[in-house]
């Protein structure tokens, strides 16, 4: 095998990532806020949250700063989100003060020379659409979803690059609806799809609604590609399962997008028009791989290497996953995310050099890959997980709010300087 260094294109998009609650502190008129409240009154033994939010890396506040950590690693494009519970606080009022403190964040990074990629929904929705049942009541969800949208857009829209109406559209159905390991902790197929619908909704709408504004703005979407595969690759059924989980937790999606109707197993042809062709370019989030026995997905194998998270390094599920997806809809194709929970630094950077080793890869076999996220720009709050999971290219001290860019940052800004990396 060639050692030959890897040069990637000189206009290959280099980035970082970051989402809104995680890194903002202060937000507390969401549903992720009240959920961490109601598991903070319970014995520490029934916990499922680590730690509550608060005020996380105090982003709001300390944006200069990580905007000028990015711009000193060459990050050319950061991706981050909007609070809906901040911009829209009770039904019908916009908070013109959030919505400016917002524009002043995406023209800090506009002054840096870095591209803005916004992203308009990432798990949280305000108190007041959770009161009046939140995803699953679609037809309301979706005029108050729209309101919001269609603010940010007018508001904020001529400073965006990219956009991205949805942070995982997959993960809240699957997670939060019917495995039950993400709030609230629903294990029913029939919630699963009727929330998994609304996303299909979302998606489609906002495509609208942002080119009614801009008909010429890229939008795209960060989907949380699944990888699977076959705990027994001997077994007929454990193929079988593995194929299937990838086409409930993957492939719906997209063939939703790509005619307009939600096929078997969400739907029998269901039309859904808004959503035909909403996307210009798809966004991968990529982490690890999972492994089905059966209708059971079991955690790693004896001799499987894990993360703080206890997600399996895999990298060769990324490759898998661009080439599935390049073939599959022959859109553009962005890693919006990718990143590893680790206080070792070489260990980090291992993991991304491995990963963009499976870029490259697929990059050589044609698949169109414009760029790659890191997640993320700085530690932040990793939802049920708080704090200990150290995600960030920069160090954040969480009492002190000090910053400062780590190892696997510096390797990163090199990487961006040159375009070239060691195998």
């Amino acid at each position: 095998m060639s050692h030959k260094p890897i040069q990637f294109p000189g206009d290959f998009l280099w980035g970082s990532a970051a989402s809104a609650y995680q890194t903002e502190g202060g937000n507390y008129n969401n549903d992720w806020y009240r959920m961490e409240q109601a598991d903070r009154a319970l014995p520490q033994s029934e916990r499922r949250f680590s730690d509550p939010c608060g005020n996380a890396a105090d982003h709001w506040n300390h944006y200069e700063a990580d905007y000028d950590s990015a711009r000193e690693m060459g990050i050319q494009v950061h991706r981050l989100s909007t609070e809906w519970s901040r911009i829209v606080p009770e039904e019908g009022c916009i908070d013109e003060n959030a919505l400016a403190h917002y524009r002043k964040m995406l023209e800090a990074l506009k002054d840096r020379g870095i591209s803005v990629m916004l992203c308009l929904h990432h798990f949280t929705i305000p108190l007041w659409v959770e009161a009046k049942g939140g995803f699953l009541k679609r037809k309301v969800f979706m005029k108050h979803f729209s309101f919001y949208v269609e603010a940010v857009i007018q508001a904020l829209g001529d400073l965006v690059d990219y956009w991205l109406p949805i942070n995982e559209p997959n993960v809240v159905p699957l997670g939060g609806y019917l495995a039950g390991l993400f709030p609230p902790y629903n294990e029913s197929w029939y919630k699963f799809i009727k929330v998994y619908r609304t996303f299909f909704s979302m998606q489609g709408r906002s495509y609208r609604l942002i080119k009614k504004y801009h008909k010429d703005a890229p939008v795209g979407v960060a989907f949380a590609y699944m990888h699977f595969q076959p705990w027994r690759k001997s077994s007929f059924f454990d193929r079988f399962t593995a194929r299937l989980a990838d086409r409930v937790a993957n492939g719906c999606f997209f063939d939703a997008v790509r005619t307009g109707r939600v096929g078997f197993p969400l739907g029998a042809g269901l039309p859904f028009p808004e959503l035909k062709g909403a996307m210009d370019f798809v966004g991968i989030n990529y982490y690890s791989t999972n492994y089905m026995k059966g209708m059971e997905a079991l955690p790693a194998r004896e001799g499987d290497q894990v993360t703080d998270m206890g997600w399996i390094l895999y990298p060769r599920g990324l490759y898998d996953v661009l080439k599935m997806v390049g073939t599959a809809t022959d859109l553009p194709v962005i890693v919006t995310e990718n990143g590893v929970a680790a206080t070792d630094e070489a260990f980090r950077i291992r993991y991304l050099q491995e990963h963009l080793i499976q870029v490259h890869r697929a990059m050589e076999e044609g698949i169109n890959i414009k760029g790659y996220m890191v997640w993320s720009l700085t530690d932040n709050y990793e939802w049920d997980k708080g704090y200990a999971m150290r995600f960030g290219l920069v160090h954040v001290d969480f009492e002190s709010q000090e910053r400062c860019i780590k190892a696997g940052g510096r390797w990163y800004g090199e990487l961006i300087r040159s375009g070239v990396m060691e195998r």
